[in-house]
């Protein structure tokens, strides 16, 4: 009996030595989105905010809040980044993005700090237009030119940014 008590002592824990511990999701709540969206100043065009990021070591995951706000007369330039896959959610407003095609009249521009990455920003060329608003997913990978091309008025969505490493 003894013996037998050892023996499933001992593959216990061999099995708890085989799982490994993985660390909590990661959450962000409305009073946080909230709360970053009051830091934007009245005057400004674009809010930009990472909330959370969680490196993997492969890769890391950023959640971001954006909110635009169209100023009369500026277009905005179309944006590429060169290792950072975007997924929109749009939280409230409405606009035609337009994604794909190439870009023209290009520079380079370091999004770091907003958790982009390095990026290009130009003229776009041949992409294609979709009318987008609240409840609207989009994803748009590494590489693809993206802007929006028109906004209805003011228009909040989250982001969450995945850049591969290494690449």
């Amino acid at each position: 009996m003894l013996k037998s008590s050892v023996l499933a002592l001992a593959f216990a824990g061999l099995i708890a030595a085989a799982d490994p511990s993985f660390p909590p999701s990661t959450y962000v709540t409305s009073a946080e989105v909230q709360t970053a969206l009051k830091e934007m100043k009245s005057d400004a065009t674009v809010f930009d905010k990472v909330l959370k990021t969680v490196d993997e070591g492969n890769y890391k995951v950023s959640v971001v809040i954006l909110r635009r706000t169209p100023k009369p007369g500026v277009e905005d330039r179309g944006l590429s980044h060169d290792r950072v896959t975007e997924v929109y959610t749009i939280l409230t407003g409405s606009g035609i993005f337009e994604s794909g095609g190439s870009q023209v009249k290009t520079s380079p521009t370091d999004l770091t700090a907003q958790a982009a990455g390095p990026s290009t920003r130009g003229d776009i060329v041949g992409g294609k237009t979709q009318k987008i608003g609240p409840g609207d997913t989009v994803v748009v990978l590494p590489k693809v030119p993206h802007r929006f091309s028109h906004l209805d008025g003011t228009i909040t969505y989250m982001v969450t940014r995945i850049e591969a490493k290494g690449k």
